[in-house]
């Protein structure tokens, strides 16, 4: 169910240029949106995705988490130099119901070449957390609900809710504390149990 939009005063970082095909170096230096605009919603459509490896994960498997879902790409420097940075704030929060999950779109027809290019970027950087492929579902919620401009990386932060509060795109330098101090905020909210749940719990998910 989508959120009625409403101004808040949350960090929200967009970038201003579109990156065809993915993410690219030459573009120009992104500039901060007024945070007053910021968009809560729900994903409507994306319920879940093909987990590599086999399987899938599902969004509401993970209610109840502050979430962190990152859309990325094997390939380009971008999303290659943002790798450790995932995997830094993955370990750090992990002990204090947090989650990221990984959406990774590739340019390969192949499923299975582009089973094995994941797999060789996980092993390469050590990512410990889930990665699923990515539906194309996913950026059209996003762009309509959020404006996103389709660069990656970018970072969709949920709350314990499932609401997405925070947009990053291309995390350009200087924005990982930003980040990080959205993911502290988050972490530090209550879960609210839904109106219609009598018996919901206050706390972790479901």
């Amino acid at each position: 169910m989508t959120l009625a939009r409403r101004a808040v005063g949350l960090p929200l970082v967009l970038a201003v240029l579109i990156a065809a095909g993915g993410c690219q170096d030459d573009s120009p230096p992104p500039q901060p949106v007024d945070p007053a605009r910021a968009t809560l919603f729900r994903f409507e459509a994306f319920a879940s995705a093909p987990r590599v490896g086999g399987g899938r994960v599902a969004i509401d498997d993970l209610r109840g988490n502050v979430v962190a879902i990152v859309l990325l790409n094997t390939w380009s420097s971008p999303c290659r130099s943002a790798a450790p940075l995932m995997v830094s704030l993955y370990e750090r929060y992990r002990g204090r119901q947090f989650e990221m999950l990984g959406l990774v779109y590739e340019s390969a027809d192949n499923v299975d070449e582009s089973r094995r290019a994941v797999e060789r970027f996980r092993a390469q950087f050590k990512i410990p957390f889930p990665l699923a492929f990515g539906p194309e579902v996913v950026w059209r919620e996003l762009k309509r609900e959020a404006g996103a401009t389709g660069r990656m990386p970018t970072f969709v932060l949920l709350d314990r809710q499932g609401v997405a509060r925070d947009l990053f795109e291309g995390l350009p330098p200087g924005y990982e504390q930003v980040l990080a101090d959205r993911i502290e905020r988050l972490l530090a909210e209550p879960h609210v149990p839904p109106a219609s749940g009598a018996d919901a719990t206050d706390d972790g998910p479901a």
